[in-house]
């Protein structure tokens, strides 16, 4: 089952929105004017007996002056006599309508021909009541005016019917033609309201790959802003996951040729060599050649994991004192198989800092190894921890031939080794650190070694990193 667009499903859900608020109104209005309805035809009726009574009380039927109403004026009542019926016609409203008129008495004056069969009201009747006759509902309304007269007039709800569905019909109809003219016109606002999403899908297809211009986000609306922006960051991490790539590959091209050609190199002298003791020579040269591959494969994991930056947002508290002595005890049998002189000082028994502990591991390994590697047999190399008050700051100092100043800033590129240099270097351990410090925002100073000659380097990684452990 294909997805509902989101066009169609803005659609129905504002369609639905208003059924939901427009429905509801119209019911309310219908019972409101409804009710508001059968008052007025009450009151009308009413209105209509009493005007009745009022008619008949100075008809010539109710009341006749007396031959000596001249000298009394006392009205003389007239004889009882027979009602008068009054008939109605079939071809308009009148069947509808019809009333009785009762003298004090209690005797039936007049009455039309729909109503006359009805029996004379009683005190209870007065006022409005709803009754059956003839096979039709009656509104009847029952009064006595002040000269005796009784007065029943009624309407069937025949009429209060017609109007009834008149006001039905007057409320449906609009929304029977206003909702789909209001779906179509609603459909045609979200599809002009999504331009910007179709602007948005347009620019992305046009987008050539490996491109890193950002998608503009100027003349966007407001809600797609945090869009446009991850999008825009999730472009920058893919292209430098995908720069990342291809580095890495050309690093392991370039720096695993060499080793494996020597390797190869030296299997086939063995393979081919006549005298134990050449074979012997092959073997020792073709593990040597291992030997640095695996290290080499090592360094160029440990830079490309730097260079992905995984942990960016995963700093832990970490004590660089606990991480240095780690790091020494690792390579202790390379600093007694060279007899090196290493020493660890700290002015405090503890330095925390937040911080990436591959990344600090790693930069703590290769500044410690590339001493060892430059210094000579029973050379000397200190590694010093302080808390200056802006940054924790690492010192470490060898007794090793050093780097001339005018080539200090180089010595970071990847891949660089110094010429004449008596070392089996691969050019990445300074180029790891320098990555270790940018995760940290540190600063790395080549200076001058206090042994008198040598390498001084110094990485100070901010107090703003800091924090208790």
């Amino acid at each position: 089952m294909n997805p509902v667009s989101l066009r169609t499903r803005l659609t129905w859900l504002i369609i639905t929105v208003m059924v939901i608020v427009l429905i509801p109104l119209g019911i309310l209005s219908y019972q409101r004017e409804s009710r508001e309805m059968n008052e007025l035809l009450d009151g009308r009726l009413a209105q209509a007996g009493r005007t009745l009574g009022i008619l008949i009380q100075h008809s010539d039927a109710m009341v006749q002056q007396s031959p000596n109403s001249t000298t009394s004026g006392t009205p003389t009542p007239l004889p009882v006599r027979q009602a008068m019926v009054v008939s109605v016609h079939r071809h308009n409203y009148e069947p509808e309508v019809g009333f009785q008129a009762y003298g004090p008495q209690g005797q039936l004056i007049v009455a039309t021909a729909n109503l006359e069969d009805l029996p004379p009201p009683t005190p209870a009747d007065m006022g409005f009541r709803d009754l059956l006759h003839e096979d039709h509902r009656w509104r009847i309304f029952t009064l006595q005016n002040r000269a005796g007269l009784v007065i029943r007039i009624g309407e069937r709800y025949d009429n209060r019917q017609d109007i009834t569905r008149g006001l039905i019909l007057e409320h449906s109809l609009p929304l029977l033609i206003g909702l789909p003219l209001l779906a179509l016109l609603v459909s045609l606002a979200v599809r002009r309201g999504l331009l910007p999403l179709r602007s948005l899908t347009k620019s992305l297809d046009e987008r050539t790959p490996g491109s890193r211009q950002p998608v503009a986000i100027d003349d966007t609306p407001p809600e797609l802003k945090p869009l446009i922006r991850t999008l825009n960051q999730q472009f920058e991490r893919l292209e430098d996951a995908i720069e990342r790539e291809h580095r890495f590959n050309a690093d392991v091209a370039h720096e695993l040729r060499t080793p494996l050609t020597a390797t190869m190199i030296h299997l086939e002298s063995a393979a081919i060599a006549g005298a134990p003791q050449d074979v012997e020579l092959a073997l020792k040269s073709a593990q040597q050649s291992l030997t640095r591959l695996a290290r080499r494969i090592e360094q160029i994991l440990a830079l490309a994991t730097l260079e992905a930056g995984a942990a960016a947002n995963q700093r832990v508290s970490l004590d660089l004192v606990a991480v240095a002595t780690e790091v020494i005890e690792e390579l202790a049998p390379l600093i007694l198989e060279k007899g090196v002189e290493l020493s660890l000082v700290h002015d405090v028994p503890h330095l925390p800092v937040l911080g990436h502990e591959a990344a600090l591991t790693a930069m703590f390994r290769n500044l410690i190894e590339n001493a060892l590697r430059y210094v000579g047999q029973n050379g000397q190399v200190e590694v010093a921890l302080r808390k200056s008050p802006l940054a924790a700051v690492i010192d470490i100092s060898d007794d090793g031939p050093g780097i001339p100043a005018e080539r200090r800033e180089i010595v970071f590129d990847r891949f660089h080794r110094e010429d004449k240099q008596p070392s089996s270097g691969h050019g990445l351990g300074l180029n790891i650190v320098k990555r270790a410090a940018q995760l940290h925002d540190a600063r790395i100073e080549l200076l001058d070694s206090a042994f008198g000659h040598g390498l001084h380097v110094r990485v100070s990684i901010p107090l703003k990193l800091s924090t208790s452990l």
